[in-house]
């Protein structure tokens, strides 16, 4: 899966994420919260076969940073 393709499957699973890209700060979204960063880590399961914690996604500040946890992890 490329990167951009990481990207839209993530805006699909998250909501608070829609319109955002790489460089998006994550805590600059209305939306970005506990249910959001559940979603991540449910995404990142579903997707990716890939285990994280929620405290890995909140250490994360933009979206590139998630991505980068996927490309790291996998």
């Amino acid at each position: 899966m490329t990167r951009s393709e990481q990207l839209k499957a993530l805006r699909a699973d998250v909501d608070a994420l829609v319109h955002a890209d790489e460089a998006t700060v994550l805590a600059a979204l209305p939306q970005w919260d506990s249910l959001a960063i559940l979603l991540v880590v449910s995404h990142f399961e579903h997707v990716h076969e890939i285990e994280i914690t929620g405290a890995q996604v909140r250490a994360c500040r933009t979206v590139g940073d998630i991505l980068n946890l996927i490309h790291s992890l996998s």
